[in-house]
């Protein structure tokens, strides 16, 4: 499985070659890509938006009406991060921006030694207490109230992941059997497995038909993805173990290393570790770049119109849904009602909710970056053990808590500002699993309030220095669980260092493979690919293990960074162009020993630059999930069912 990113770093990666070569054909192209940089970025998505679609619309899923499997995850997470605002379900995301604001307005204040400000903020103390029973409130939405009857939303998590997930061509069917039709899978599957040279082709074509530049440029960008997946899935795979199909989780995992590299790769150029030039992917809004001309999505709305099961919204116009349904009728329409449901409001909803899942993982509103920790002033000395709320001992898993900042007795709006630091420990500490009990805090500190004293200003500074540094580490912590659970992306250091150590859950492993382990491709695998995962356990962190699903397959030639498919003019993975025709299942260079070798595939940027300046023919159905290993054409399993060894034909 390509990435989001990687898909995006391969459309740049494209321009930058087109534009910087001496071609009139070429640098009109890349011009068309900076002149409509919404839609060539939305069309560089390629299929990857069919994962979140249907959001609210009846859509046969395994035979029920229901929504998108990774959708369905995606709208859990959201219903408690944003919230309804009701005392129940008020809303991570709400609930921090309040300690986010507060904080900055209590630091404002101390830069400027504003005592009559200081003084102003003591109305904010029930809001401090509000804040206290609201991170209650959603940590009983997460990990329950300790009763059978709430466990929270975890076991659910798990069992979408688990269950729902697991892609329709290896779902056990109720007559025994291992497999569903296309019908029933996700338009993602469908869009990255049948027909998709065709497809592809079939948006180019009726974008140079339409006149619209807009379309032209969407059809560019899906071309590019179409290219990079199909050259570079299966190197990606040879990480993961097996493809998409097999390990969907682990795909998703690996696919957020090889994203964080190809990004960096993209906006900053090449880099030996540790990466240092290269940016994060957790402010580089990611959502912004799919936007096209008209789209006003806001998060708050989209969130609230997912809980509500409402459309979300009409960002699309309807001259581009119109022309991508008709070219999704126009290829597929033969197959009646075995495809996947797709009409212009199924892709609205997909764009929607596709922008706000790479709004929340990229953008420095939603979780925000916790790569670096904020710096107190030097006069400050060391960190107090008390700043790690994750670590046992003062704030964490140990007993006690922050000391309360030292006052002198004489003034009393200083009383003020230690209830509300004494209750922001207590808020984070209810937030991150610490022992200092939010209420208590709350309860101690507006003790204090009954006392007043004159403020040391340079304490006062290094107190809410220490503060923000308990809040990073608890938002570090959540980060480091939701990149260990495949739903956000690493920071950079994991790029160049061979294992990352974590140490937030009993059931989580402590130490995985990181650096080249995950995002440099694989060869002389052991056995692939892999059997399909039983979905249990957290088992996506490091290679599968057991059998292998025969006849093995090679999935890769050489090993290599994302650059090897992105553009590398060394081309390490072959010399052959994707577009180039080829028999089924795959084009061989031959038989070595009892196993028959594919032919590898030159970089993406210039295999599509060959179609381009060359007389735009047909070119292959590829598997674009790199699936069952490299350069496989379309296939499907005889009658959509699944066995050991495998039984496949090629696609009609």
């Amino acid at each position: 499985m390509i990435g989001i990113a990687t898909r995006l770093a391969a459309l740049r990666t494209l321009r930058n070659r087109m534009a910087g070569v001496a071609d009139p054909q070429l640098n009109v192209l890349a011009q068309l890509i900076d002149d409509h940089a919404g839609w060539a970025h939305y069309g560089a998505l390629g299929p990857a938006w069919g994962d979140l679609g249907p959001t609210h619309v009846d859509m046969v899923v395994f035979g029920t009406p229901g929504v998108a499997p990774y959708a369905a995850l995606w709208k859990r997470i959201f219903n408690v991060y944003g919230g309804d605002g009701t005392p129940a379900n008020p809303g991570l995301k709400p609930v921090l921006d309040r300690i986010r604001n507060l904080l900055s307005q209590l630091e404002a204040i101390a830069a400027a030694e504003n005592l009559s400000a200081l003084q102003a903020m003591e109305g904010e103390v029930n809001t401090i207490n509000q804040i206290a029973t609201d991170l209650t409130a959603i940590l009983v939405q997460i990990k329950g109230d300790g009763t059978l009857a709430n466990l929270g939303i975890v076991p659910e998590i798990a069992q979408i992941i688990r269950e729902k997930n697991r892609p329709a061509i290896v779902k056990p069917r109720p007559d025994g059997k291992v497999g569903f039709p296309s019908k029933f899978w996700t338009l993602r599957e469908f869009l990255s497995w049948r027909r998709t040279g065709r497809f592809a082709r079939k948006l180019w074509n009726n974008a140079q038909a339409s006149g619209r530049d807009e379309l032209k440029a969407f059809a560019l960008g899906w071309l590019s993805t179409w290219s990079v997946c199909a050259g570079g899935a299966s190197a990606v795979a040879s990480v993961i173990g097996a493809p998409y199909r097999n390990q969907w989780w682990r795909a998703r995992f690996v696919a957020n290393y090889f994203d964080l590299w190809s990004h960096g790769y993209a906006e900053a150029g090449p880099a030996a570790a540790p990466y240092t030039p290269w940016p994060n992917l957790c402010d580089g809004e990611l959502h912004k770049r799919i936007e096209v001309p008209g789209t006003a999505l806001d998060a708050d709305g989209v969130m609230e119109k997912l809980r509500l099961e409402q459309p979300l919204g009409t960002a699309l116009p309807a001259f581009f849904t119109d022309y991508f349904v008709q070219c999704y009728d126009e290829v597929y329409g033969d197959l009646g009602s075995n495809r996947p449901k797709l009409d212009a409001g199924i892709l609205q909803d997909a764009y929607a909710m596709t922008w706000l899942v790479l709004w929340f993982q990229s953008s420095p509103e939603s979780m925000g970056c916790h790569h670096t920790a904020p710096v107190a002033p030097t006069s400050c000395g060391g960190a107090p053990s008390w700043t790690n709320p994750v670590v046992p001992g003062d704030a964490g898993g140990g007993v006690g808590g922050p000391p309360a900042p030292s006052i002198d007795p004489k003034v009393k709006p200083e009383n003020v500002v230690c209830a509300i630091l004494l209750a922001i420990v207590g808020v984070v500490a209810i937030c991150f699993g610490g022992y200092v009990a939010g209420g208590a805090a709350i309860a101690g500190a507006i003790a204090l309030a009954v006392n007043a004293g004159t403020i040391d200003w340079d304490k006062f500074r290094c107190d809410l220095a220490w503060y923000r540094l308990y809040l990073y580490n608890g938002l570090r912590a959540l980060h480091d669980v939701l990149s260990l659970g495949a739903l956000v992306h690493p920071y950079k250091f994991e790029l160049s260092q061979d294992s990352t150590a974590i140490q937030l859950l009993e059931d989580l492993p402590t130490t995985f493979r990181t650096g080249d382990n995950i995002i440099r491709t694989q060869t002389g695998i052991d056995g692939y690919p892999k059997l399909p995962w039983n979905g249990f356990g957290f088992s996506w962190f490091d290679s599968p293990v057991g059998g292998v699903e025969d006849p093995p397959t090679i999935p890769c030639l050489a090993s290599a960074y994302a650059s090897g498919f992105l553009d590398d003019p060394a081309n390490p993975f072959g010399t052959a162009s994707v577009f180039d025709p080829a028999p089924f299942p795959f084009a061989s260079q031959g038989v070595v020993g009892a196993g028959t070798i594919p032919i590898g595939f030159v970089n993406s940027a210039d295999a599509v630059i060959g179609w381009l300046t060359g007389d735009k023919g047909e070119f292959p159905d590829r598997n674009l999930d790199g699936d069952r290993g490299l350069g496989y054409l379309g296939w499907s399993f005889v009658d959509d069912t699944w066995s050991d060894p495998v039984n496949i034909v090629q696609e009609s």
